[in-house]
């Protein structure tokens, strides 16, 4: 959520829940001012996010945290109600960020243990927690940022394209199709809502825990494959939306990497527009083996001029 305001002196956050906990950042002028969490009693709460502000200031507030550390079921919810302010909103606000990026992935995307860093490794306190989690941080939210684009990352650790890492439940397929993920093979979200100008997929790592050779891997390219021909072609209603199809950094395997490649021949071949995402090799540095402070910042660099290059897009710059 973001507003532009003019005169204030100080901004809160008026949000309900229903009885998860959460984490949120506030930024003010892209610099991020606190990050609180929201409780587990069911209510409606002020949050202050800044006070002494002066001029004119631009309030963003990010819900930073996947369903695996808040819960998720129709009934554990975040509902932000509205800014609380002293000032008045901004008659001419900055412009809406015209593109518009969708991520789908598991872990290393939804920020699992990316605060993490030597320093933390060091001194032997790098715990995978919602202190040291969060998708803010991440490679993908860096690509948008960069990029200014708006980008909707439907993550959630453990999961994977074809079989999760350690449950026999709904994967990402599944979820993709929920407004509120958990709600048991309900299909109700409304893709009219957000069309992205490209996908962005980086799974696999969960699933190939389970290679079991050729007749498995060719399942795994199969429902890749479906998965990215109906977003694009029923969903979408676009079949030549860019598709970044993404490896790495935890899974560098030549396995997966022809696993992906079938799949992207695949894709193409259905009339298509998928390409290969290289993102391996950065470090795992963070909290829980994941990437951390580098190991995304890594990822980012290597992705934007990928990016940029298929889609023509210049750094901060509009359509």
């Amino acid at each position: 959520m973001w507003v532009q305001l003019t005169g204030a002196s100080y901004v809160k956050a008026v949000i309900n829940t229903t009885g998860a906990s959460g984490r949120f950042s506030a930024e003010v002028n892209g610099v991020e001012t606190s990050s609180f969490y929201v409780g587990l009693e069911p209510a409606t709460t002020e949050y202050m996010l800044a006070g002494r502000l002066a001029g004119n200031s631009v309030i963003r507030l990010i819900n930073v945290l996947e369903p695996a550390f808040t819960g998720a079921n129709t009934d554990v919810t975040f509902t932000f109600v509205g800014w609380k302010t002293d000032g008045t909103v901004s008659a001419t606000p900055k412009p809406i960020r015209t593109r518009r990026i969708e991520l789908v992935g598991d872990s290393i995307s939804a920020g699992y243990g990316s605060r993490g860093n030597a320093k933390l490794h060091a001194q032997n306190v790098c715990p995978v927690s919602d202190a040291t989690s969060g998708n803010k941080y991440t490679y993908n939210w860096q690509i948008a940022e960069h990029f200014n684009a708006d980008i909707v990352p439907i993550a959630w650790s453990g999961k994977g394209m074809y079989q999760n890492c350690c449950d026999m439940g709904e994967t990402m397929p599944a979820y993709y199709k929920q407004t509120l993920a958990g709600q048991a093979y309900i299909n109700d979200w409304d893709f009219t809502r957000y069309v992205p100008d490209m996908l962005i997929i980086n799974l696999g790592t969960n699933d190939f825990g389970h290679d079991s050779g050729p007749t498995w891997e060719a399942g795994f390219s199969k429902t890749y494959t479906e998965f990215v021909l109906n977003a694009t072609q029923l969903h979408y209603k676009d079949p030549k939306m860019p598709v970044f199809v993404a490896q790495g950094p935890m899974n560098n395997s030549p396995q997966l990497w022809a696993a992906l490649n079938v799949t992207i021949a695949a894709i193409n071949a259905a009339g298509g527009n998928a390409v290969y995402l290289d993102l391996k090799g950065p470090p795992n540095d963070g909290c829980g083996g994941h990437p951390g402070v580098l190991g995304h910042s890594a990822m980012s660099a290597m992705a934007i001029p990928q990016i940029a290059a298929k889609m023509g897009w210049d750094a901060h710059s509009m359509h």
